[in-house]
Order: structure tokens, then sequence, then C-alpha cells
């Protein structure tokens, strides 16, 4: 009885799996075409042997009835240096796909490029072919291929300088050997992989040296449309306990961790770094990180960071002028300040460690942003520690007092939480108008000082007028 069964029950089984065989239509029209949600594949710059991210596309049948996709072909065949994945299988060829009526599936591409010797970017192309009932389409494939200098996990020679005609690419980290010095100078390109690190080692030197047309520009080393305003791409510059002298002119340092790690009050009585006519923005942590440093800076927007614009922990020394720390971070919630200053940090349980704050001037200056406190002031003195910190002519956001004199100038005092009326917070664009809060708001005398800063950011003028503006920027 049970054999008699089971027999009946496969019987059924059998008719009715051929049953909806037979229900499928198939289109068998020679014109029937399919629908591509892209016809073209566009890679932007590749760095060589660098494997691409993934680009997808689908593909559908338009008609009610189902298809019969004959073929599928990446046309360069195994040479090519495209792979493609068709409905999740790695793929060069494939075939006989049955694509139901108003059905669609998913097609992946990405592209690893060989080396071409070369330092101008190169095209390649190849393309997707598609042949259904004898009618062939394609799906073009572009991606522009550029040589660089890739540095894996090195030490920099000594009194090197990183050559500008193609991109340099860092793996790991560069570091650059006691009291020896790198340069980057003007028009280089520096591009971080995820977590990679540029360092200078006890007593010695980094230089970064752009210039208000060739700017050195470091970031991370995706280049897709996507990865344009994603932070948190590769790691930090970090200039060590001890190194020395370590300046950063005309740069533009965008999505990484920190944007400059500076550690230890330096072996010398100068800067442990100088920052000037510098852009940091976007990162995953911090833009400037002092930690028991002596950082200067001038004419400096460091902009849009998921905690500190600018973090001086641990005491130490600093000094900006003409700087627009603007934080309007908006791709999780942020609860730290656009600027903090700590004097201490905590070992364990019971025990914390002070060290002086001996110098934190702030002078014509903006920090702003969309929390009701962007300037926090951590400071632990029970021990007669130093807490020196003083805004000249600044335009700041807190609710904390300021009325102290001997912090807060009458001109700051003037203008705390008053709008400096920023172009565009939503474009990134931090320049000031003629109606802005920090209108002739600065001191000359500051502009003055050494080394004199009378040009702003973008090189304009900073004396033409009544007087200079707080900030980075001249309003326009």
């Amino acid at each position: 009885m049970f054999r008699v069964l089971a027999i009946l029950l496969f019987s059924f089984a059998l008719l009715n799996s051929t049953g909806c065989r037979r229900d499928i239509q198939i289109d068998e029209d020679p014109d029937a075409q399919l629908l591509f949600s892209r016809d073209t594949i566009v890679f932007d710059t590749v760095f060589t042997t660098v494997g691409s991210t993934s680009r997808v596309f689908k593909v559908f049948n338009t008609s009610s009835k189902a298809v019969n996709i004959q073929s599928i072909v990446l046309a360069g065949g195994s040479t090519s240096p495209f792979r493609i994945n068709v409905d999740g299988t790695p793929v060069i060829s494939t075939g006989d796909i049955l694509l139901r009526g108003g059905d669609s599936m998913f097609v992946f591409v990405d592209v690893t490029l060989d080396p071409n010797n070369g330092t101008n970017p190169l095209m390649i192309e190849d393309s997707i072919i598609f042949i259904t009932n004898g009618n062939r389409q394609k799906v073009v494939l572009n991606a522009v291929g550029q040589d660089a200098y890739f540095h894996y996990y090195e030490t920099s020679g000594c009194g090197e300088i990183w050559l500008t005609d193609k991109p340099h690419v860092v793996y790991g980290w560069v570091v650059v050997p006691s009291c020896c010095k790198l340069t980057i100078p003007a028009g280089a390109d520096v591009y971080m992989h995820h977590n990679a690190v540029i360092a200078a080692d006890s007593c010695a030197t980094l230089e970064i040296l752009g210039s208000s047309s060739s700017p050195v520009k470091i970031q991370g080393d995706r280049l897709e449309p996507e990865y344009e305003d994603e932070p948190g791409q590769w790691g930090y510059i970090w200039l060590s306990s001890l190194s020395k002298d370590n300046k950063i002119e005309w740069a533009v340092i965008k999505n990484g961790t920190i944007g400059v790690l500076s550690d230890s009050l330096g072996a010398t009585s100068n800067p442990t770094v100088q920052i000037s006519n510098t852009i940091i923005r976007n990162m995953s942590l911090a833009g400037i990180y002092g930690r028991t440093s002596h950082i200067e800076g001038e004419n400096i927007l460091v902009e849009n960071c998921a905690q500190y614009c600018v973090a001086i922990a641990y005491g130490g020394r600093c000094k900006f002028r003409h700087c627009t720390f603007a934080n309007y971070w908006n791709i999780d919630n942020r609860t730290t300040p656009a600027l903090v200053l700590n004097n201490w940090y905590k070992v364990d349980e019971v025990t914390f460690n002070r060290r002086d704050l001996t110098q934190a001037d702030f002078l014509n200056c903006i920090i702003y942003g969309d929390k009701d406190v962007e300037v926090g002031l951590d400071s632990l003195t029970t021990g007669g520690e130093i807490f020196n910190y003083f805004f000249a002519n600044c335009v700041i956001r807190t609710d904390q007092p300021t009325s102290n004199p001997n912090h807060f100038n009458t001109f700051t005092q003037s203008r705390v939480n008053n709008d400096p009326a920023f172009t565009s917070i939503a474009d990134h664009d931090f320049h000031i108008g003629l109606s802005s809060s920090a209108k002739d708001l600065g001191d000359a005398v500051y502009v003055g000082q050494s080394p004199a800063i009378p040009n702003d950011l973008d090189n304009i003028s900073r004396l033409a007028d009544s007087g200079p503006d707080a900030g980075c920027y001249e309003a326009q």
C-alpha cells in the first residue's frame, strides 16, 4: 500500500512539474530585446594593481513572456581586466538563461588594471555581449587606469623628496626615520589605503609643502563618486613623540580618521608642527589632535568631523590665528564640541595625570557649529596645574560663561552665539558674506605677528578694507 502511494505521489509531482513548464510561454521573436538599467558602466580612476569596488546593473525582460538568453559573454575573455558576476556566479561566458516575463537579474562588474609604466591616465574599454533570439546587445565597460608610486610598509629615505609625476598610494605606513626628513612637495597627490599612516619618528621631520596653485592633496584611495565624502577611509598623519619642526603648508587633507595627530612637545623650542593655509575635513574622529603637543596654525579650515575639529589634549601649547573650525557633522549624532581644551587624562579608576596647558590662544578665529557648546573647556587643576587659554576677536558658540577678560576679550564677548552666516553649510562652503558677524572683527596686530598672514586662504588681502575679518576667509 505504501509503495503504491509513493508511486502515485511521484507521478503527481512529475505531472505538476511538466505542467508548470508547459505554462511558461517563451518569446521567440527575433526582435526581442532586453532592457538594461545602465548601458555603460564607468569606473573613475583606478590605480593599477588595485581592484575597484563593484559596479552593478540590472537586466530586465519587459515582455510578458519568458525569454531565453542564449549567451552572456565578456568580450575580452580571460585576458580582460574586467570581471563579471551574473546573478551570483562569476563567469567569463554563460548562456541558456531563462528570464521570465517581467523578471530581472543582476550583473556585477569590477576591474583590476595592469601597470602601463606611464604618467598619464589610460582609458580601458571592454563590453558584455548579450544574445537573445539571435539579437545582439551590449553593455560598455569603461575604466581609467592610473599608474602610481606604491609605498608598502616602508621607511622613507633620509632627505627623500617625493616626485609629483604620478600619484603616491600608501599601504600600511610610511615612516620618516629618526633624524631624517621627508618632503612631500607642491602638486603631490597622496592616496591612503584603509588604515594607512604617514609618521615622523623621533627627531624626524615631515614637510608637506604645497602652494596656493598646487596644494598637496591627501585622501583615501577609493576614487569612486560614492567615496567622495566618506570619512574614516584611512588612518592619520602622525607626528610622533620628539619629532621636530614638522610643517604642513597649502594642503587639502580629507576623509581619514585623524587629519594630524601630534604627540608630545617637540625636540626643540619650535612648534612640533606648524600648519598653514590648509583644509582638513570630514574626519571620523578629529581634524587636529594634539597630545601634550606644541601646535601653531594660521589660515586653517577644519570642518565636519565626527568628534572634534580640534582637540588640544593633555596640556601642551597651541596658537591659532585666522582659523575657521566649523562642525556641522550630520552622518550621526555628534555630542562633542568643535574645539576642546584639556589638561588631564585618566590612568585608572583613582589616578589622574595632569599636564599644564601653558598656552591656548585663538586669535581672529571662528569656532562654530550646530551644537550649543562648540568650545569645550575640560580642566582638572586641583593640584595647581596651569590651564591658560585666550580667545581674542573671535566668533564662538557656547552656553558657558565668557565674561572673564583673562580668557575672552571684549570683541569675542560681543560675538558669542552670533552666527557667522557661512555661505553654504550643505556645500561645505565656509566663506562669509559682507553681513557676517565675523566681518571686520579681526585685529590687524594678529595678522602681522610672525609669520605674517596678510592674505586669506584664497590668497585675498586682509588689509584692503577697514579691517581683517575673523576666520580663514575674507568676506566677499
